[in-house]
């Protein structure tokens, strides 16, 4: 298993961020992973509008996970319509 850190952007209009951070982690979890720390940056502004959304909600994940399936990690995510953008990047040298 390798370290990973992920940033997920989700709607800024989302009612609770709390439950559908939980439910991004959730999606880690089933892949097999070890979510160590979940930090919620809050609401932020875009430098330039993304899929016509001013501004949106940052979250953090800290997990390890099998290299093989970050791939599905990230279609899964690009899957669910309340996630604008999201970005996987492992933290041990290759």
């Amino acid at each position: 298993m390798r370290s990973y850190e992920m940033v997920v952007i989700f709607k800024a209009d989302i009612e609770d961020h709390k439950t559908v951070s939980e439910d991004a982690a959730e999606i880690v979890r089933g892949l097999g992973a070890e979510v160590e720390k979940i930090d919620l940056w809050g609401k932020k502004r875009f430098a330039y509008p993304i899929d016509k959304e001013l501004e949106g909600f940052y979250t953090l994940y800290t997990f390890k996970l099998d290299p093989a399936k970050v791939k599905e990690l990230e279609r899964l995510l690009t899957l669910k319509s309340h996630i604008v953008r999201h970005m996987v990047v492992s933290l041990e040298e290759r």
